[in-house]
């Protein structure tokens, strides 16, 4: 996967970075747009410690890799841009970054995690938990990091996306969104009326 700019005018997409053969996922904009954070991997890799999230500047193409991000994804920047936020390659960590101190810290654990998203207000993010019984979605308060558990998907068929993966994301107002399979499946009786 490659990361390819258009502009807000309209024209031809053009990558990012086209000199580099690695995988670029799930990018990330900054608050003043000059500059995406993403996951950078290699194509098929099987080991965490091949990931790490890069930091490209969009007018200068300088690419720079978020210390510490060894063994990280799905970066998420706060709604103010002053933390990072990312999963553990393994996906049983949620981790904040602090630039001032350039360490990341566990804000959450679980069994697999994904999709993590910020509240609109920065307090929280929420994500989602693969859990044992059934995929969960959850939100963590940042400046405490108490976890509350607000819905189980056990039961609702999941759309697939592209690569099999399932989508979790927030409304404007912070409630949880997915997509939901209503199945392709339908029953029709035709009548065919000839001349």
């Amino acid at each position: 996967m490659k990361i390819l700019l258009v502009s807000a005018e309209g024209g031809n997409p053009q990558e990012l970075l086209p000199e580099d053969k690695q995988t670029e996922d799930d990018p990330n904009w900054s608050a003043d747009g000059n500059s995406l954070v993403f996951a950078h991997y290699g194509t098929g890799s099987e080991s965490t410690a091949d990931f790490a999230i890069l930091q490209v500047d969009v007018n200068t193409h300088q690419v720079s890799t978020v210390p510490n991000s060894a063994g990280m994804f799905a970066p998420r920047r706060s709604p103010d841009g002053h933390i990072l936020a990312g999963l553990t390659a393994d996906q049983h960590k949620l981790m904040l970054f602090q630039p001032s101190s350039g360490q990341w810290s566990e804000l959450a654990g679980g069994r697999v995690l994904d999709y993590p998203c910020w509240s609109r207000d920065g307090k929280y993010i929420y994500y989602e938990d693969k859990t044992e019984d059934g995929q969960k979605i959850f939100r963590v308060r940042v400046a405490d990091r108490k976890t509350e558990f607000l819905v189980s998907l056990k039961d609702i068929p999941r759309a697939a996306g592209y690569f099999g993966y399932l989508w979790f994301g927030l409304g404007p107002d912070d409630s949880p969104l997915i997509m939901r399979d209503v199945g392709n499946r339908e029953i029709y009786s035709l009548e065919l009326l000839l001349p």
